[in-house]
């Protein structure tokens, strides 16, 4: 987060500890201080917290002049911005000791399968953006993974996270749309999560591909160890089908023998023996290419995303 804080807090005694733990996670490089406004800056070294502490004070200085000057060139990849008041009014004004219990939570990506969406994310991340990748680096595992049994009772784990408290906790929720054609509508579990975290102003992806898996590049797929001639034949279909049946098939499990009226109208074109190569699918555990690094695989990935990428990404960072 970029945390902003108010001379009305750095000057009462009673916050001082509060606000020395902030900057003990902003050095761990969670979170930045938000000092590029040079009048607010001068405000704080006119406080209480720096100019009646001693040398506890002067750590205070040189944290701030360090912030100022980091700032100037980069904010990180924070999306989320806080300010410590002593007394706030609006949203994301924080008490300080609110604000020390915000900054030391880790932000929790909340998905339906750690291991699978788990990876999935974190190659995404890895490739497309490096500022967030080394925030994940940082010590202290700021950002971490969560997840229950699939997306039906991802709702109720917001509304428990998130009900009765005084601010938005650091929470991202991301889903699969369960679509099978470009004019499939979301899951209802996909609906109602979005609904949920629309409430409490939680960041939600709702995948705009059926699932994760289907994001994965052909340089990744075809890097799978021992797989065969099966998988190959498999990749080899797969490399045919247009950009919308590789969106919505079902990676995992192929193709039924009775589809629905979307998946007719979808593959209808396909012809039979490629029907015959897709009737078993990559089998559950493909998402394990995403953790396949004989290559970078960034400018397929762009690709194959379509830019849903980009957005998902923008998502996690308003809960950074």
């Amino acid at each position: 987060m970029r945390i902003e804080i108010d001379r009305s807090a750095a000057n009462d005694p009673a916050n001082h500890g509060w606000l020395d733990r902030i900057l003990h996670k902003i050095e761990d490089g969670w979170h930045i201080w938000g000092t590029t406004d040079l009048r607010d800056s001068q405000e704080i070294e006119g406080t209480t917290w720096i100019l009646d502490r001693g040398v506890q004070g002067e750590w205070v200085r040189q944290m701030l002049v360090a912030s100022i000057q980091r700032g100037a060139w980069s904010s990180g990849p924070h999306g989320r911005c806080v300010r410590v008041k002593a007394h706030p009014t609006g949203a994301d004004e924080l008490t300080a000791e609110d604000a020390v219990r915000l900054a030391e939570e880790r932000l929790v990506i909340l998905v339906e399968n750690r291991n699978s969406d788990g990876a999935f994310v974190r190659r995404v991340v890895t490739e497309l953006d490096k500022s967030l990748h080394r925030l994940w680096q940082c010590p202290g595992e700021p950002i971490r993974f969560d997840s229950l049994d699939g997306a039906g009772q991802m709702p109720e784990e917001v509304e428990r996270r998130a009900g009765g408290r005084r601010y938005r906790p650091r929470l991202v929720a991301i889903v699969d749309s369960d679509r099978k054609g470009p004019n499939d509508t979301d899951s209802g579990a996909a609906r109602r999560l979005r609904s949920t975290c629309a409430k409490y102003d939680v960041p939600c992806w709702v995948l705009a591909k059926r699932e994760s898996e289907n994001y994965l590049p052909r340089i990744l797929l075809s890097q799978r160890q021992d797989a065969g001639a099966d998988h190959s034949r498999l990749v080899e279909t797969w490399d045919g089908l247009t950009d919308d049946q590789k969106n919505f098939i079902d990676m995992n499990h192929g193709l039924p023998v009775a589809l629905t009226d979307i998946e007719q109208e979808l593959f209808r074109d396909l012809p039979a023996a490629d029907r015959q190569v897709f009737s078993i699918g990559f089998g559950p555990n493909i998402y394990e290419c995403w953790n396949l690094w004989e290559g970078q695989a960034k400018i397929e990935l762009r690709r194959r995303g379509q830019g849903d990428l980009e957005r998902g990404i923008e998502m996690i960072r308003k809960g950074v």
